[in-house]
């Protein structure tokens, strides 16, 4: 079962506060891509359920660029809100993560919260990935500019196995 990518944004937020870390949009955006793509070919199910799409400076998870976006380019220092349909108040995204999916994910998020933002980027924007194909095609439509988790998954395949 795939995870709001809210709560993905609250645990990279949460381990990055733990370590003295900031985090902006865009390199929580990238983070939680190379979470995905990580674990889709890995486990051939996607992490997130939301739509991730090539923008100017990599790919972005719009749920997650709209909930940070008032932060511009400083670091995020709240966490991802849903509406509380019982209380009718915003209350933080949290779910309950599998130990196995604990024990894989930390580490990954642990080495990129740790990249900055030109190094997210650069690996975002590599020759030939997802990103590159996507917002580079030329003459092809693209309605949205969507990254399918197809795409994805073929690509981290290949650089799982080098």
């Amino acid at each position: 079962m795939a995870y709001d990518s809210r709560y993905i944004a609250n645990l990279v937020l949460d381990r990055a506060d733990a370590e003295g870390l900031g985090i902006t949009n865009l390199e929580i955006n990238k983070i939680i891509y190379f979470l995905h793509s990580t674990y889709l070919a890995n486990f051939g199910s996607p992490l997130i359920e939301a739509k991730i799409e090539a923008w100017d400076y990599g790919p972005v998870i719009r749920e997650i660029y709209s909930e940070f976006k008032s932060f511009g380019s400083a670091d995020i220092n709240t966490r991802a809100t849903k509406l509380d349909l019982v209380s009718l108040k915003r209350v933080p995204v949290y779910e309950k993560i599998g130990e196995d999916d604990a024990d894989f994910l930390y580490p990954i998020i642990d080495k990129y919260m740790r990249l900055g933002a030109t190094k997210l980027v650069n690996m975002s924007h590599e020759k030939g990935g997802p990103w590159d194909l996507v917002y580079n095609a030329s003459g092809r439509s693209n309605p949205g500019m969507e990254i399918s988790d197809d795409l994805i998954q073929r690509y981290f395949l290949r650089q799982t196995r080098h």
